[in-house]
């Protein structure tokens, strides 16, 4: 099934324009962003798709080039022992070899030169990280040194993605601060996109609609018809808590098995026997 237009992926083409619009070299440096929800809400899916129209937008706007690296997407790693090196996801998307000292056998990791190197000769513009909630509170400081580190040497932008990423990246660099705020900004907070549950109620329903209607469109059951789905909005609020996540994956299990047993349609019973989607305060699960 296609993906479902939600207000967060309908931003997400704005923000990408603005995004190249911003991208060009700046005397007041560049412009970064954070996308920043609960869990589940489908922030990843938000994030890679201002990558896909912010690359989209280069192959249209600048000549032919099969080298470029324009966007560059990585996860913030895990730390084992405490040893942070914000260098090896770039590596590794890069598609670097790492090297290993003949003497000890561990690898040697300070792979930015290349890094750099690359960002800069190959067209970088924007930098999308993903999972900054996995970062230790002791790891801030050196990872938000590293990536602004990146953004100055190389004219590139950041947009930091995961739970807390705006509170994340403010914390990271107020702690750095010695000088006042720059109160011409307002807070000077990193501007950040809200990827939030979707909400429902007898007085608040018309977004979730729209959103089920689109998966009512794209279903192609046998016995399925149009607005059957619609009919199910309240139950899969129920089930997902409007949550992007869970809503995809339930109604895509839901069809599956339609499929698989021949009955082509989606009820509430059918939703019901799905292990997806289940809240805590759902009646089919059991209290503890």
């Amino acid at each position: 099934m296609r993906r479902v237009e939600t207000p967060a992926l309908a931003k997400a083409h704005t923000l990408a324009r603005r995004l190249w619009l911003a991208s060009s070299p700046r005397h007041e440096g560049q412009l970064h962003l954070a996308v920043d929800g609960p869990g589940e809400t489908g922030m990843t899916t938000v994030l890679r798709q201002i990558g896909r129209i912010f690359e989209g937008i280069v192959r249209d706007q600048l000549p032919r080039d099969p080298t470029r690296v324009p966007v560059i997407h990585v996860n913030a790693p895990l730390a084992p022992g405490g040893k942070l090196d914000m260098s090896i996801p770039f590596a590794d998307f890069l598609g670097f070899k790492h090297t290993k000292d003949p003497t000890s056998g561990s690898r040697s990791t300070d792979m930015t030169g290349p890094i750099c190197h690359v960002m800069k000769t190959r067209g970088t513009r924007l930098v999308l990280i993903d999972g900054i909630d996995r970062l230790d509170n002791s790891e801030l400081g050196t990872a938000f040194a590293y990536f602004d580190y990146l953004a100055a040497e190389c004219d590139v932008c950041f947009v930091y993605c995961g739970t807390g990423a705006r509170e994340m990246v403010n914390d990271a660099r107020t702690g750095k601060r010695t000088a006042p705020p720059d109160t011409r900004s307002g807070s000077g907070g990193i501007p950040t996109l809200p990827v939030l549950p979707i909400p429902y109620s007898p007085d608040d329903h018309d977004l979730f609609h729209m959103v089920i209607k689109s998966f009512d469109e794209d279903l192609r059951l046998h016995q399925h018809a149009g607005g059957d789905l619609l009919a199910l909005a309240e139950h899969l609020h129920r089930r997902t808590g409007g949550y992007m996540k869970p809503l995809a994956q339930l109604i895509c299990h839901s069809a599956q098995e339609a499929i698989e047993t021949g009955v082509e349609a989606i009820t509430a019973e059918l939703l019901d026997s799905q292990l997806v989607g289940v809240f805590d305060d759902d009646p089919l699960w059991p209290a503890a």
